[in-house]
């Protein structure tokens, strides 16, 4: 029995050459970049019952435990090694953030995933681009959005796999470097005790100093 995410894209690949899924990780965090990834499946994938049964199990990143998302990134990147999946990883620094604020350094990020993977997917002419939330305006390219995509699309999940788990792993390499605010444990979100960290040792160059000014009183 197919899920409720890959008969979604089930539908979709019949009318398409094949489907590309994206979106972000780390819009809300007080530290460290946003993540997003761009991730394509071939037309074909679903006729596939290999790739249809090592996927049974994605979903919305965030309601998967670490260790299921660490399998299915591992899965993921089986299947790009296989020829049936490729994808891009893209990132807005806390730089960019600070100058574009969230929204435009995720739009940035957005642009330059996409662009990178369709670049790659130079045989391609007919693809659908699904994007994770509601529609960007003025966009280069033509999409449609899917809220909550990331629990309803088999391939705007494993864009969220992908995002989530490379961006926790970033993180989690970024709290050597910068101890005292337990990175490695909330990934530079605002917990309680990343708060409490900032007001006693203050802001670090990774922070974003404009979701600061409340707790740091600015």
């Amino acid at each position: 029995m197919k899920t409720l995410l890959q008969e979604h894209d089930i539908q979709l690949t019949e009318k398409h050459e094949g489907l590309i899924g994206v979106d972000e990780v780390g819009r809300g965090a007080l530290a460290g970049p946003v993540f997003v990834v761009a991730c394509y499946i071939k037309s074909g994938f679903f006729k596939v019952d290999s790739n249809i049964e090592l996927t049974l199990n994605f979903r919305d990143s965030k309601r998967m435990s670490k260790n299921k998302r660490d399998v299915a990134f591992e899965i993921i990147n089986e299947l790009k090694n296989q020829g049936w999946v490729d994808y891009v990883i893209a990132t807005s620094s806390v730089e960019v953030i600070e100058s574009k604020n969230i929204s435009g350094a995720t739009r940035q990020a957005f642009t330059d995933a996409l662009i990178r993977l369709t670049n790659n997917l130079k045989n391609v002419t007919d693809y659908l681009i699904l994007i994770d939330g509601n529609p960007l305006k003025d966009f280069l390219f033509p999409h449609e959005p899917i809220v909550r995509g990331d629990d309803r699309s088999l391939v705007v999940s494993m864009a969220s796999i992908l995002a989530k788990v490379s961006r926790d792993r970033y993180m989690e390499e970024l709290a050597c470097n910068f101890p005292g605010y337990l990175w490695e444990q909330n990934k530079g979100y605002g917990t309680y005790l990343h708060r409490n960290a900032i007001k006693k040792i203050g802001a670090s160059s990774q922070h974003r100093m404009l979701f600061l000014r409340k707790i740091l009183k600015i």
